[in-house]
Formats: C-alpha cells, sequence, structure tokens
C-alpha cells in the first residue's frame, strides 16, 4: 500500500492502534501523535484523574469551546507542520470524532481502522503495561464505555464521541486476530509495506 503523507489510526480499545503508529514511526520515520496523549498531558497538567470519563469529558469540553470537533486532529497536525521537515509523514492514533477524520480526509490522508474481539482486547490490556489507569476495569465497564463510545446519545451535543461515525469513514480496516505480537507487527509490516 503507497502510504499518504498523513494516516489516522482508528479503533477499539486495545485493538492495535499504537502498534500500528509505531512501525509507522520507525520504518518510515512518521511523526507520532496520540489524541489520546494530547488529552492526558492535558488530564495531568490540571490534575484530573486519568479516567476514560475524564478523557472524553475534556475532548467534547474542547470541541465545544473551540465550536471546531476536529480540534484534535488540528492539534496534531500543528505538532507536525512545527517539525515537518524532520519527518516523512504524520500518524494521528486514537481518532474517536467523524470530524477528526474528514480533517485527515481533506489533507489527502487515509483512516485505518483497527479491530479485534472485545474479549480478547480486554484481556491483552489486563495483561500487558500500558501505563494507563483506565485500562483497569471490569470487562462490564469496559464494555460499557465502549458502547458509550461507539454509540452516542441522541441528544448529546455536537462534541461527543462518536467512534462508529469514524468507522465509517475508514478506507482500510485491519482485523487483529493474531495470535501473538510478533504475528501482527508482520502483517503490519507486510500490508502496509514497511520493511
Amino acid at each position: 500500500m503507497k502510504l499518504p503523507e498523513i494516516i489516522g489510526i482508528a479503533g477499539t480499545n486495545g485493538a492495535g492502534k499504537d502498534a500500528l503508529g509505531h512501525l509507522l514511526a520507525e520504518a518510515k520515520n512518521y511523526h507520532l501523535v496520540s489524541a489520546s496523549d494530547i488529552l492526558r498531558d492535558e488530564l495531568r497538567r490540571t490534575g484530573v484523574p486519568l479516567e476514560r470519563e475524564n478523557l472524553a469529558a475534556l475532548s467534547q469540553r474542547w470541541r465545544v469551546e473551540s465550536n471546531d470537533t476536529g480540534i484534535l486532529t488540528v492539534k496534531a497536525m500543528e505538532q507536525y507542520e512545527r517539525e515537518k521537515e524532520s519527518y516523512n509523514g504524520l500518524a494521528i492514533i486514537s481518532l474517536r470524532h467523524p470530524e477528526e477524520a474528514e480533517r485527515i480526509k481533506q489533507h489527502g490522508g487515509v483512516i485505518v481502522w483497527v479491530d479485534a474481539d472485545q474479549r480478547h482486547r480486554y484481556d491483552r490490556l489486563q495483561q500487558g503495561n500500558r501505563g494507563r489507569s483506565e485500562d483497569h476495569v471490569s470487562f462490564e465497564e469496559f464494555k460499557k464505555a465502549e458502547y458509550r463510545e461507539m454509540h452516542p446519545d441522541s441528544d448529546a451535543t455536537h462534541g461527543a464521541l462518536n467512534m462508529k461515525g469514524v468507522k465509517d469513514l475508514a478506507d482500510v480496516f485491519v482485523e487483529n486476530d493474531f495470535p501473538t505480537i510478533e504475528a501482527y507487527h508482520n502483517h503490519l509490516r507486510d500490508r502496509f509495506e514497511l520493511i
């Protein structure tokens, strides 16, 4: 697959989005920005606990205050523009609103949706150590949080998370049903020509 300058990586929690982003950074010298990390940095700075609800609330607040539902993509692109000459492209991980995906497409980019079986993703998060406190919840809480992110309330504000809307805009789909991280990495290297 010929890689565009900007790649948006979206998908369900624990599916393997970060793995693709890190491979793009290592193999193709893409500047890697996580929309979730932009939010986490702000929560740390303001002393707010790093929980999924707080991440969602902050992203919604920024979208409403800026009147721009693609604000996280804008922030990521601004970071990239400041250092563009040092990189071959930009990979933005953790898109959670359709306008974020639309912004990438408006700049000639593509959206990659990464998914995997829900129970497998939950187990990966429990066995892994990403250092994210929001990963340490029960399976029921995990499922409820994912449902809220995928299906916003009909009366939610325009800044609400809408991952289903992002999925509907995806250009490329990756199903991470691989038995090991090595097998998944090999698949990504082959599929995206990350040699």
